[in-house]
């Protein structure tokens, strides 16, 4: 993931937490089964005022990092959807969380592909999904 992209998406990650007006853009949308699944943007006025707010907050983002990459080993996390990150986790600089494709869950520690592990534990599957407010 690109630094440009991992800043995106903290961004998008606070804002979505403050629940403030970037968030009231967001429709929360249903799957065929009529379970709560994604969050959407209904029209391009709205699309346009969540992107402004967006990019005010990936500016005065200074925390996230380095751009230069400092994580421990590759970066290729190519098919995987980041919908979590801590950076207070002990022995670690930062925990990031994923969605693939099949709805699979998985967590990386700094930036580090090769340590991908897969979460098969549904309390901490709960978790993550209350931790992060990430709708499947």
């Amino acid at each position: 993931m690109a630094y440009a992209q991992e800043k995106e998406i903290r961004a998008h990650l606070l804002l979505i937490e403050e629940a403030g007006d970037y968030a009231a853009y967001f429709s929360q949308g249903t799957n065929a089964d009529g379970e709560v699944s994604t969050w959407y943007i209904t029209n391009d006025s709205d699309k346009a005022a969540a992107d402004t707010l967006l990019d005010a907050k990936v500016a005065e983002l200074t925390e996230i990092g380095l751009e230069e990459a400092n994580g421990s080993g590759p970066s290729d996390f190519e098919g995987y959807t980041a919908i979590h990150y801590a950076d207070d986790i002990d022995s670690i600089k930062y925990r990031t969380w994923f969605v693939n494709a099949d709805g699979d869950y998985f967590k990386a520690d700094d930036g580090d592909s090769d340590s991908i592990a897969e979460i098969t534990d549904a309390d901490e599957v709960a978790t993550l999904l209350t931790d992060s407010g990430y709708i499947a």
